[in-house]
């Protein structure tokens, strides 16, 4: 039969918020720890393995500006909460096998592939990447981004336009910054073609990927789905001599100040960041959130 802290405090003749004091190591007299841990042995109770403060953060890589502008901010965050953290980048499904579950006290994701089971027994944010209903998701208005940088390339007079994203995954089904660009081409009855670089293959590999789409082709613009596709087709679209407007998504401080004249959509990484720790820290206090919770921050377009 289960032991109760009140049975505890009873037979130590002490209050129960000092038996709970006790066993959450805060402030107890000697005396009085000297008299509950007696009384808890003579129970034979077993306090329960308190939860583990270390936050698993998944990235699928740090190459991206803002993947690692995201992970500095969700540290500071987490430390100011009182949590570590342990990085792990790349693909996980590997690492993830290994993992017992109370290893860590919580998970912050941003791989699609994250296993349901352990995001169902962890306590669980997913940042820009829909795992499931039930676990809640942090992004951006990615749906509204896309129709600002639709409408700006539309401004700006183009008509034979390529959508290009990092990931095959993100045409089916289609991520919704790429559906929102889509749907405004078509309200305005403007024709565009789709395609996709291997968003973990090498640049080289990528470049080679390019030459494929590229050579022979005079598209006026080409919308990429990220900042650093959007900067692999303008060199490219130098050297083969010829200069679509591109157009990227994502605005860290890395694009801004180092490529400011790329028209991008700017994130607000910072934001989102303590978005998702506060999201998480909820959890961890509270239990569960409802299904579908989904918090979403406003975009801006950083325009030329």
């Amino acid at each position: 039969m289960k032991v109760t802290l009140t049975e505890i405090a009873q037979l130590a003749g002490v209050s129960v918020a000092t038996v709970s004091r006790y066993f959450k190591q805060q402030h107890v007299s000697p005396a009085n720890q000297a008299k509950i841990a007696q009384a808890a042995k003579k129970l034979h109770y077993q306090p329960k393995k308190a939860r583990s403060k270390t936050i698993l953060v998944l990235l699928p890589t740090i190459s991206n500006p803002l993947y690692a502008e995201f992970y500095e901010a969700v540290q500071g965050n987490l430390e100011q909460l009182g949590y570590d953290s342990q990085l792990h980048v790349g693909p996980a499904t590997a690492y993830l096998k290994h993992l017992k579950g109370d290893e860590f006290g919580g998970m912050i994701t941003s791989l699609p592939e994250t296993p349901l089971p352990l995001a169902r027994k962890l306590p669980t944010v997913s940042f820009d990447r829909p795992i499931s209903r039930e676990i809640p998701l942090v992004s951006c208005d990615n749906y509204g981004g896309g129709r600002l940088l639709a409408q700006a390339v539309l401004k700006r007079g183009a008509r034979q336009i390529l959508i290009l994203c990092g990931r095959q995954q993100d045409l089916s089904p289609i991520n919704e910054r790429l559906r929102g660009m889509m749907d405004y081409f078509q309200k305005q009855q403007t024709s565009f073609e789709t395609a996709y670089l291997d968003f973990t293959s090498g640049n080289l590999l990528k470049q080679v990927r390019l030459a494929k789409l590229l050579t022979g082709k005079k598209y006026d613009a080409i919308c990429c789905s990220d900042d650093i596709t959007a900067l692999l087709v303008k060199q490219r679209t130098r050297q083969l001599g010829y200069h679509p407007l591109v157009t990227g998504f994502d605005g860290s401080n890395f694009i801004r100040s180092f490529f400011p004249g790329l028209l991008t959509v700017k994130q607000p990484c910072k934001d989102l960041a303590a978005a998702a720790c506060q999201l998480l820290d909820r959890q961890l206090r509270r239990g569960r959130v409802p299904h579908d919770t989904h918090i979403e921050l406003p975009v801006s377009l950083l325009d030329l």
